[in-house]
Parts: structure tokens; C-alpha cells; sequence
């Protein structure tokens, strides 16, 4: 089974790392001119990903935005997944989930897998109710080829009180949580492992130092944009584990809408700087056996 971690280098070097938010807030449907209903939701996506068709490697709706409209905002959801993947690129859900074991087995079922209830390639999850009960998500990730975003350390400044606290052993949360995750990639024997980490593009050098904890893991960096962070931000602060993160832009990209010309050129804008800030090179450090 082709892992995650496998597809997305594949698509890294064909579309470049970049992922595309799908954001359809209230606001954004509002400049652009659409109902705020199911069908304006269709009507957003459908520009969006006809535009980014072949151009991007990663696409990550917001499950708020489609849950705000209740079940038929869910059916968008689901059909939006099913685009992404029609079109070549790798879904991830960003919901953040976290939970105790028995619902997080509901919530795993639902997102992750090809046969799961919708889909996806990857979602994202917290675990502030502890590390161990992510374990029915993680497993599902490493059985099905899908992958397991944990948030590690957000761009929200509101997290970081809660991030940098310190345990007893002198480690922060932030960098007890990473160890747990390259423990667990690990442990299966991958040099890429289907845990992967959320760490916010807005982070400094030296909060980017949990970076050098997971080794094994792939990055999702949101925050590019609208919310501060360039990508040269990341390139600066990331260091080597650049060739193994998916930079995340929304807002920025997005605004450029409804006009399908315009958002095609802030897509290529930013697939061509994702591009040259990975250009240390993804197969070198990543040295993926094919399987």
C-alpha cells in the first residue's frame, strides 16, 4: 500500500508542496457574491478546484465551514472530498478532532480511508485529552495509507501559554507531544511515518526547534498569508525539515475569488515560492522506499 507520505513527494515534485485551504466562511461566500447555502458551497468549491485542478498537490477543507450549514453543508463536504480526489491531489479534512478512544474510532471511521464515510486522505486532530486516545485514528492512518495531523504548535497565539508549558522533566508540552509522535512512526518501522504534525508557519526560529523532534513525521504549516507567516518565514525558520512540509495558504488565496483567472494566478504565486523554498531538495532528505 502507497503510504501518505509517499503520494504527497510524488505530488510535491509534480504540483510542488504547496496545500490550498478551502475555506467557504460566511464572509468569503458573501464577497463573492453567493447564497450563503448548499449551494453557493458547490458553487465556491467547484471554482476553486476547477481552477486548482492539476496546479496543487494538497487540498484542506475546513470542516467548520461546511458543518455550519448542518447536513447539507456535510453532503459538500463529502462531494468536495470526492473532487479532490478525482482530480489527483490528497484531501485533508481539517477538524481537529480530539477525544477518548471510543469516539475517536467514530471519528476515524468517518474521515480517514477511501471506504471511510468521506473519504479522506488525512485529517487533523488534538490531544489534549491525551496523546493514547488519538491511537484508533493513528491506527486507521498506518492501515489504510492515511495520514494523522496532530497539532503540535499552532499559529494561534491564544495556544502557546498551554504549548510552552513546561512537565517535570523540563520539556514543553509541545516538545513531550512530538517525541510521542516520532516514538509512534517509529515503532512501524517507516524513515516517514503516518503521524504527522501541525506546526503554525507563524512560529519563530526558536519555537521551530520541535521540528528537530520529528524527524519522522511530515509538517502541515498553516498560517501563510492572511495570518502573517511568508514562505520564505518558513524556509528561514524550518530549517532542513522544509522538504517534508506542505505549506498552507487560505485566506490569501482565496480573496482573489470568484474570478477563476485571478485565483489561478495567486495559486501559481505561491505554488512557485512553495516550490523554491523546498528547492534543498524533498528525495534527498526523504530517501522513501518504494513499496
Amino acid at each position: 500500500m502507497t503510504s501518505f507520505a509517499q503520494r504527497f513527494i510524488q505530488l510535491a515534485d509534480e504540483r510542488s508542496p504547496l496545500c490550498v485551504g478551502l475555506d467557504p466562511s460566511r464572509e468569503l461566500m458573501r464577497d463573492w457574491g453567493l447564497s450563503d447555502d448548499a449551494d453557493g458551497l458547490r458553487r465556491f468549491c467547484g471554482v476553486v478546484m476547477e481552477v486548482a485542478a492539476d496546479r496543487i498537490a494538497v487540498v484542506k477543507p475546513q470542516s467548520a465551514f461546511f458543518e455550519r450549514l448542518g447536513p447539507q453543508g456535510l453532503s459538500e463536504l463529502a462531494r468536495a472530498v470526492a473532487t479532490i480526489r478525482e482530480q489527483g491531489a490528497l484531501s485533508i479534512i481539517d477538524c481537529k478532532r480530539g477525544d477518548v478512544i471510543g469516539t475517536m474510532e467514530g471519528y476515524a471511521e468517518a474521515m480517514l480511508g477511501l471506504h471511510s464515510g468521506f473519504g479522506a486522505d488525512a485529517m487533523t486532530v488534538t490531544a489534549y485529552l491525551g496523546f493514547g486516545a488519538l491511537r484508533p485514528v493513528l491506527d486507521r492512518a498506518a492501515k489504510y495509507g492515511a495520514a494523522a495531523f496532530v497539532v503540535v504548535r499552532s499559529s494561534n497565539p491564544e495556544g502557546r501559554s498551554m504549548q510552552d508549558a513546561r512537565l517535570a522533566d523540563g520539556r514543553t508540552v509541545a516538545d513531550a507531544l512530538a517525541d510521542e509522535i516520532t516514538a509512534f512512526n517509529a515503532a512501524l518501522g517507516q524513515e516517514i511515518g503516518p503521524v504527522g504534525a501541525l506546526v503554525g508557519a507563524t512560529v519563530d526560529g526558536v519555537a521551530a526547534k520541535v521540528l528537530a523532534r520529528l524527524p519522522r513525521s511530515l509538517i502541515l504549516a498553516p498560517g501563510v498569508g492572511a495570518q502573517g507567516a511568508s514562505l520564505d518565514d518558513v524556509r528561514n525558520n524550518f530549517g532542513p525539515a522544509i522538504s517534508r512540509t506542505l505549506p498552507s495558504v487560505s485566506r490569501s488565496i482565496l480573496r482573489q475569488g470568484p474570478s477563476p483567472s485571478a485565483l489561478r494566478e495567486a495559486i501559481d504565486r505561491y505554488r512557485d515560492q512553495a516550490w523554491r523554498a523546498a528547492a534543498c531538495g524533498i528525495h534527498a532528505e526523504l530517501k522513501m522506499p518504494s513499496r
